[in-house]
């Protein structure tokens, strides 16, 4: 079932999701014994011309469906896809080998591709179909899209608008043909494997069969383009931040002056040494009233959509001037479908955040990765959770489960708003930690992101050693919760009230900032920002997981950010990243901290004026299910291991 917004930050309490969904259960190829295996291939229906194309047998309207092309085994310069007629399929991924659409209506409809080989040979191809009305199309599998041999998949499977009142009783994947994926995982509406290794472009089918209670079923297909990778294993993201990463990624604006270089310097399985600030500087150095324009030129995209967004979020949103004077401290942005979690890295100098945080449309939020954070398992044998939340006029700011993937919903700018702000101010503050505005005239072009930031010091080093956490027992429970270390036997015996007594008189204003100096040092930076610009407080609560199923709160606070305890450290981080703002008189201005009522449930506590009540007291949410645990994780990620220069 959806999630409420109950966002925390350790494991989230695993409770049986309710209602529809039941089994899920997988029939995969054999997996790989390192031996040679026989295995079925996709059967392409075009060949010719040295091309293969692959297709769906039928179309149906609104179904979604795919086109894959490969050709002669080897790689292809360039791909390009346009559509000549019929209703607008809106294509999120035109220069990729497989495109994807929703189907919007019957009708002919036709598409013209061009694609260039390594050999500089031009091949077109039109592409003719007719799609129907099914009323037994009751499955429906998204997204079809292009992987890179070794990258984290997932595909999502709904039921259509004629089974929307069905119930369903079990759900069956299997990979019906192409090479044996890795780790095959299933969970209720997902599936979640690994890429394998290919010796050549390949096209895995994949299918989701679903029984319903009155014995009716229905299935759906769908390909994962699996490309032919040339991945570097001491390479930055391979070795030091553990993931391969999309090979379709690409310059927003083409015409940039970084054009050519921002993808070899900041995102792909080759980089294994820092750009010098000579070939890709710092935005700061160049431009110290940098326009939205100047910005675009430094975005790398995995998908159109998401260049089209930020520039929206630029254009629109009251942030926008902080935004384009933190934005000084970045080489660069990276918006992509793989990026999960957001993280910025002074190896490249660039930030790289999470496309979730940017859909709008129901289409654009298919062409996600839905794969969970890494560390959405960290911490669950701890008898606690301590959860947060962005609230405004005592209801949420932001909160994901609203929008949920199968309800095809569109978000309105403000919820784009409340989606991108938070995290751009959280992972800016990352960047401007390790570049202040002082730092950038002196910048030598021979440096690099990685040789300046082994050399100077992070603002957060000296700020911790002036303005210190002090709780050695929540800094060693974030390891547990954030780094993923065992909890020792005291820490799994520690109850709710125990934590209360260590977090309360300290000077963090949320867990998370015992994870790292640095992420203190940010999250402070964030939570002021949000309060300051966007009038948003952040709440923050811990929680027993004992015979609690209904989520009383231990202890909880709201505006804590402002209480007079953590004023001072706040006012440091502030002032070194915005001098200019007049940090002590807006925290006069800001909201005073208010306690939530113990003893109430989190939800409940959700509006601290009037007291809660029989009356007014809110209904119990449905519970989370597994892939739900990402919520809390897709802000925060600790900067990866830095590798040597």
């Amino acid at each position: 079932m959806a999630n409420k917004g109950f966002l925390i930050s350790t494991l989230l309490l695993v409770l049986q999701a309710c209602g529809g969904g039941g089994n899920s259960s997988i029939t995969p190829v054999p997996p790989s014994t390192g031996e040679p295996i026989n295995y079925t291939l996709v059967t392409p229906k075009i060949s010719e011309n040295g091309i293969d194309l692959y297709y769906p047998d039928s179309f149906w309207v609104n179904q979604s469906a795919s086109i894959a092309v490969t050709a002669n085994n080897t790689a292809l310069k360039s791909v390009s896809w346009q559509q000549s007629s019929g209703p607008d399929l809106g294509f999120l991924a035109s220069n990729t080998q497989l495109i994807a659409f929703d189907i919007p209506a019957a009708g002919d409809y036709s598409i013209e591709l061009n694609l260039v080989t390594q050999a500089n040979t031009t091949i077109s191809k039109t592409i003719t179909f007719s799609a129907i009305e099914n009323v037994n199309a009751l499955v429906n599998v998204r997204l079809d899209h292009v992987a890179i041999e070794q990258a984290k998949v997932s595909l999502r499977v709904d039921t259509s608008v004629q089974a929307q009142d069905k119930s369903i009783t079990a759900i069956n994947w299997q990979q019906v043909a192409g090479p044996t994926a890795v780790d095959l995982s299933p969970e209720e509406h997902y599936l979640f494997f690994k890429a394998p290794n290919v010796s050549q472009d390949s096209v895995l089918e994949f299918s989701a069969r679903i029984n319903f209670s009155d014995g009716s079923v229905g299935s759906d297909t769908s390909y994962v383009f699996i490309k032919n990778g040339n991945i570097n294993s001491e390479g930055y993201f391979p070795k030091h931040a553990g993931r391969i990463v999309s090979p379709d990624v690409f310059a927003y604006r083409s015409q940039s002056p970084y054009a050519d270089v921002l993808v070899d310097c900041v995102y792909n399985n080759q980089i294994a040494s820092s750009c010098s600030f000579a070939k890709l500087p710092l935005l700061g150095t160049e431009h110290l009233n940098p326009t939205i324009e100047d910005v675009l030129e430094r975005l790398v995209v995995s998908h159109e959509w998401m260049g089209q967004r930020f520039k929206q979020y630029l254009e629109q949103s009251s942030t926008s001037g902080d935004m384009l004077k933190l934005l000084r401290a970045t080489t660069a942005i990276v918006i992509a479908y793989d990026v999960r979690p957001s993280f910025y890295w002074s190896a490249t100098g660039a930030i790289y955040l999470d496309a979730a945080n940017f859909w709008v449309s129901p289409q654009e939020r298919d062409t996600l990765n839905d794969q969970a954070d890494y560390r959405s398992e960290f911490g669950k044998e701890l008898n606690f959770v301590i959860p947060w939340r962005y609230v405004k006029d005592n209801q949420y700011y932001l909160r994901n489960s609203d929008y949920p993937a199968a309800a095809r919903i569109t978000k309105s700018f403000s919820a784009l708003e409340a989606s991108a702000s938070w995290l751009m101010y959280h992972e800016l503050g990352h960047a401007n930690d390790f570049f202040p505005p002082n730092s950038w005239s002196g910048m030598s072009t021979s440096n690099s992101p990685l040789s300046y930031s082994n050399q100077a010091k992070a603002s957060s080093e000296n700020f911790s050693k002036l303005y210190p956490l002090n709780s050695d027992e929540m800094k060693n429970l974030a390891k547990v919760s954030f780094a993923g270390n065992n909890a020792t036997s005291a820490q799994k015996n520690l109850q709710a009230t125990d934590v209360v007594g260590f977090f309360t008189p300290d000077k963090a204003p949320d867990y998370y900032c015992y994870s790292t100096v640095r992420e203190d040092y940010a999250t402070l930076f964030g939570h002021f920002m949000m309060a300051y610009r966007l009038g948003v407080s952040a709440d923050v609560a811990i929680i027993s997981t004992v015979n609690n199923d209904e989520l009383i709160v231990s202890w909880g606070q709201r505006n804590r950010i402002n209480s007079p305890a953590i004023q001072g450290r706040v006012r440091a981080v502030v002032n070194d990243i915005f001098p200019q703002l007049n940090v002590a008189q807006i925290q006069n201005e800001l909201p005073q901290p208010e306690l939530m009522r113990v003893g109430i449930d989190w939800f409940s506590n959700l509006n601290l004026s009037p007291a809660p009540t029989a009356n007014n007291i809110q209904a119990k949410p449905d519970y989370y299910k597994p892939s739900d645990k990402q919520d809390y994780w897709q802000e925060f990620a600790d900067e990866p291991t830095r590798p040597a220069q």
